[in-house]
């Protein structure tokens, strides 16, 4: 029996495609079936692939176009892995998220304009409170859509931002943070993503903070910390508020609060961040207070 000569596909196109399924398809493609002369594109889209499973794909394709004695071919995995379901994981995540906030913000927005001329009292009724909570609520999915994208390197100055960030979401607010890590501490990697984690930590922690009002005291102080290792950047947000109360196996999932009037993403949305550099969230609850605790790799030169 002849063996039927494989579908040709636009592997061009598609390696240049912003779709992860067309990379991927067009990377598994070239593993079977690049010749030498696509060495250069393969490499082009190697220097610029974010996507793991996609890289792991384009890396075979390579090998398979200039094959060398000493590496046999990569064969391909039975299973995925741990980092590929993690991807596969944040991709869904960010084409969910997408497509709900784009259907669900003009129904919102229309909703608002109908219920402002049509609720009497609007300003006091529970229809502006419902509408602000769902309006939360989609804020928080255009923030987990964010933590889930792809990250996008930049060199900071990661104590300078952090200095930053705790003045923005401290503003008047009664507290008062520590900052105990090194100064000039320059740091390669998605400010973006960094920023959604710690912010996330640390109004955590002021609110743990502001729970815990003693009568004639100072509230107790938050301290901040962080540093560079060889491997990886870490950050920790150490409070001495009311602590973690709720199921710790299940404080990074989404909806999960034991607070009145939250809807449960900042600790998902901070692992998120975390797991889109490659890194961890970790809370760790203290007889008194919490220790949330953030770590991502170092950008490999």
């Amino acid at each position: 029996m002849l063996k039927a000569a494989p579908v040709s596909i636009d592997f061009t196109r598609k390696l240049e495609s912003s779709d992860t399924r067309d990379r991927l398809m067009a990377a598994r493609y070239l593993a079977e079936h690049a010749s030498p002369k696509e060495i250069p594109q393969i490499e082009k889209a190697l220097a610029v692939e974010t996507v793991a499973w996609v890289i792991s794909a384009l890396k075979r394709a390579l090998q398979r176009a200039r094959p060398t004695d000493d590496a046999p071919p990569v064969p391909e995995p039975s299973e995925l892995t741990a980092e590929q379901i993690s991807q596969i994981y944040s991709n869904a995540l960010e084409v969910t998220a997408k497509q709900i906030i784009h259907e669900v913000e003009p129904i919102l927005g229309t909703l608002r304009l109908s219920a402002e001329t049509e609720v009497p009292d609007f300003n006091e009724s529970d229809t502006k409170r419902g509408l602000e909570r769902m309006e939360a609520l989609v804020a928080g999915l255009a923030r987990l859509r964010q933590a889930a994208s792809a990250p996008k390197t930049e060199e900071f100055g990661l104590d300078h931002c952090i200095f930053a960030w705790i003045d923005e979401e401290v503003g008047e607010k009664p507290v008062s943070i520590l900052r105990a890590g090194p100064q000039e501490t320059i740091v390669d990697s998605d400010k973006g993503l960094v920023c959604l984690a710690f912010v996330n930590g640390l109004r955590n922690a002021i609110d743990a903070t502001l729970a815990v009002a003693i009568e004639g005291e100072n509230y107790p102080e938050i301290t901040v910390n962080w540093g560079v290792t060889d491997i990886d950047v870490w950050i920790a947000i150490v409070d001495s508020g009311v602590g973690f109360r709720g199921i710790l196996s299940r404080a990074f999932e989404i909806g999960s609060t034991t607070k009145a009037g939250h809807l449960g993403m900042g600790l998902a949305t901070a692992q998120q961040a975390m797991t889109s550099l490659g890194g961890s969230a970790l809370l760790i609850p203290g007889d008194r207070g919490a220790r949330f605790e953030m770590r991502w790799p170092k950008a490999i030169a």
